[in-house]
C-alpha cells in the first residue's frame, strides 16, 4: 500500500510541477480553492482601438502563479476576522474593518473580558456569500495572516506578505508599501496578474493559426456580459453576473459565489464580473507617490450601462487602500508550491487516513471553524 501511496504522489507531484493549464487545486494550508495560471511570458495586450484604453500593453506575466477560482467567500473572512477582533483588551490589530455585508454571523467572543471582543461563525447557506466593505489594507493584513500559517500572534498579522507599519498618510497620498515583500506565499494579485487570469486564453484561436490571445470580457468572449439575477433568486437563466440589477429587500447581496458557474474566464475564475470589485496590488502613482489602488470588474449596485464598460478588459477603477466601501472586496493570489511541498501534503493526508482507520488516537478529527457576520 505504501508504494502505491509513494507512486500516487509522484504522479501527482509531476502532474502540478508541470502543467501549464489552469488546475483546480484545494490548498490545505488555506483552504482556498486555487487555480495555476501559466503561458509563461504570455503577450500583453495590445488594444483595440478603444480611446483611454488603460490596459495597453499590461497582462503579461512571466512566472507560474496560482489565483483564487473564488473571491474570498464569507466562511473565510470569518474566521481571519475572528482571528483578528477576538483578542484581549491591548492587543487589537489595526486597519481591520469590518465589512458592510456578508453572510457573517457574530456568536460570542472567547475573550469576555474584552468589550470589544467580536468573533463570527458562518451556516451553509451564508458561508458562500461575496463580501463587501473590504480595504485594501484588510486584504493585505489577511495576506500576512495566510503567509504566517493563521497564527493568533499579533506579529503574524503585522508582516509577511507585507509590513503594516508602512500604512500610513504621506505628503501626497500614502505610504503603504508598494509590492508585496519578497518571499510572500499569498498576496493582493498584481494588476497584470488579475488581467491575465481573468482575460487571457492560452488556447484562443487566432486567424493566423497561432494560439493565445485576449478576449475583451472576463466571460471569455468578445460578447457583452448580460447582467441579471441566476434563476434560483428569480433570473429568466440569462444573467451571466450580479451587477446592473436591484432585487427587492436588498436580496442581490445574498446571492451566492459561484451562482454563475458556467460562466468563466479562460483560467476557470468564477464571478470575475459582478459580486465585488477587486481589489490588485497595482499602485497608482501622482508625482511618483502612491494616491490609490488599482481594483478591477464590475460590482453589485453598479447600473448596466457602466459594469459593461468595467468588465472590459480596457477599463479599472482605483480608490484610497483605506477605504472599505461596499463594492470593494478581493480575490487572493498565491505562489505555486514546490513538488515536494505537494508531495509532503498528499503524504500526510495518506498517514492521517490510514490512521483515522485503524482507529489511532486522532481518530477524530476537527476541522477549522469558519466563522462569518450579519447577513442583509
Amino acid at each position: 500500500m505504501l508504494t502505491v501511496c509513494w507512486n500516487w504522489i509522484a504522479v501527482g507531484a509531476a502532474t502540478l510541477a508541470g502543467s501549464s493549464a489552469a488546475l483546480a487545486q484545494v490548498d490545505p494550508a488555506s483552504g482556498i480553492d486555487f487555480v495555476t495560471v501559466g503561458a509563461v511570458g504570455n503577450a500583453p495586450w495590445a488594444g483595440n482601438g478603444t480611446p483611454g484604453d488603460r490596459a495597453i500593453g499590461r497582462g503579461s506575466v512571466n512566472y507560474e502563479y496560482r489565483i483564487g477560482k473564488h473571491e474570498v467567500k464569507s466562511n473565510e473572512w470569518a474566521e481571519f476576522f475572528t482571528a483578528a477582533l477576538d483578542r484581549p483588551v491591548g492587543d487589537s490589530i489595526p486597519h481591520v474593518g469590518l465589512p458592510f455585508t456578508s453572510g457573517m454571523i457574530a456568536i460570542t467572543p472567547q475573550n469576555s473580558q474584552n468589550p470589544n471582543a467580536q468573533a463570527f461563525t458562518t451556516t451553509p447557506a451564508s458561508e458562500w456569500r461575496a463580501t463587501g466593505g473590504i480595504s485594501w489594507r484588510t486584504a493585505a493584513i489577511y495576506c500576512n495572516w495566510l503567509h504566517n500559517g493563521k497564527a493568533t500572534n499579533r506579529e503574524a498579522f503585522l508582516s509577511g506578505a507585507y509590513d503594516v507599519s508602512t500604512f500610513g498618510l504621506a505628503p501626497i497620498g500614502f505610504s503603504d508599501q508598494r509590492e508585496r515583500s519578497p518571499g510572500a506565499k499569498y498576496f493582493v494579485p498584481s494588476w497584470d496578474e488579475w488581467l491575465k487570469a481573468s482575460h487571457y486564453d492560452p488556447n484562443k484561436q487566432n486567424g493566423d493559426g497561432t494560439l493565445g490571445g485576449w478576449w475583451l470580457f472576463s466571460n471569455s468572449t468578445d460578447t457583452t456580459i448580460t447582467y441579471g439575477p441566476p434563476p434560483s433568486f428569480g433570473g429568466d437563466g440569462t444573467g451571466m453576473a450580479n451587477a446592473g440589477f436591484d432585487l427587492p429587500g436588498a436580496l442581490d447581496f445574498q446571492i451566492p459565489l459561484n451562482s454563475y458557474p458556467n460562466v468563466r474566464t479562460p483560467w476557470g475564475l468564477v464571478d470575475a464580473a459582478g459580486m465585488t470589485r477587486e481589489w490588485t496590488e497595482e499602485a497608482v502613482l501622482t508625482a511618483g507617490q502612491l494616491v490609490a489602488r488599482r481594483a478591477d470588474g464590475s460590482y453589485w449596485t453598479q447600473s448596466g450601462g457602466v459594469a459593461f464598460f468595467s468588465d472590459q478588459v480596457i477599463s479599472a477603477g482605483s480608490d484610497d487602500p483605506d477605504i472599505g466601501s461596499l463594492i470593494y472586496g478581493f480575490r487572493i493570489a498565491a505562489v505555486v508550491p514546490s513538488p515536494s511541498t505537494f508531495a509532503t501534503g498528499l503524504l500526510g493526508i495518506y498517514f492521517l487516513s490510514r490512521r483515522r482507520r485503524l482507529g489511532g488516537s486522532d481518530a477524530t478529527v476537527h476541522s477549522p471553524s469558519f466563522p462569518v457576520m450579519r447577513v442583509v
